[in-house]
């Protein structure tokens, strides 16, 4: 068995034994960045669990513009709600960067689910962390590009820790700007000494300000 899936808290409810016949039913795929996990509108015949890279939530509009309503990393489960609910998925799920994604069938998951009380909670706290980012990125959809930049940053910072592995065309996909517009940002967090960058490498350096910012909690 993976030791990745054996040291997720996720699975800390789950006797080791069980788990690793649980898991032999689950693909590991790697995905190229920008490639599509899966689509909104789709049949629910997984749930997704990254294993590394960084995938996000969209959401289209009439106009086909896309939307982002989550960052999903390491560790976190995502397409979820529709395996729960029987219905096609509610959004769709890109990746940003080259990823590794766990396939978990339908099947799989709610044998999890119906066995194991602990993985259960861990599910339903995951996908409130997955409304309340939407909830926060919607809120935040028509304020200046700075603040959803630096709205993203908190929020990679707290999940992540200050030392991201990013390019700056990925915070301008998760941020829904530009990347001209993104690198300007970042240029401008650098010179008020907010972050240090380089090679697919931003450092946060102030947090609370950057929270400021964002004019969200994320800082732990």
């Amino acid at each position: 068995m993976d030791p990745f899936l054996a040291g997720l808290p996720l699975f800390k409810g789950v006797p080791p034994q069980t788990l690793a016949e649980l898991s032999r039913r689950f693909l590991l795929r790697r995905h190229r960045r920008r490639e599509v996990v899966f689509e909104e509108g789709g049949s629910p015949g997984a749930v997704f669990l990254l294993k590394s890279g960084l995938v996000k939530a969209v959401k289209f509009s009439p106009k086909s513009e896309p939307f982002t309503l989550d960052v999903i990393v390491p560790g976190r489960l995502f397409g979820m709600i529709a395996v729960l609910d029987r219905k096609p998925y509610p959004v769709s799920a890109v990746t940003i960067q080259d990823s590794e994604v766990y396939h978990i069938p339908a099947s799989a998951f709610d044998e999890l689910v119906g066995r194991f009380p602990a993985f259960s909670r861990e599910v339903f706290r995951s996908m409130g962390g997955h409304l309340r980012h939407s909830h926060d990125m919607r809120s935040l959809s028509k304020e200046p590009a700075e603040n959803r930049i630096a709205h993203v940053l908190c929020v990679l910072g707290a999940q992540l820790g200050r030392e991201l592995r990013l390019r700056r065309e990925d915070v301008a996909e998760m941020a829904g700007t530009t990347p001209e517009t993104a690198i300007r940002t970042l240029v401008e967090f650098r010179r008020r000494k907010l972050i240090t960058t380089g090679w697919k490498r931003i450092t946060l350096l102030d947090l609370a300000a950057l929270d400021k910012i964002a004019g969200r909690g994320h800082t732990r």
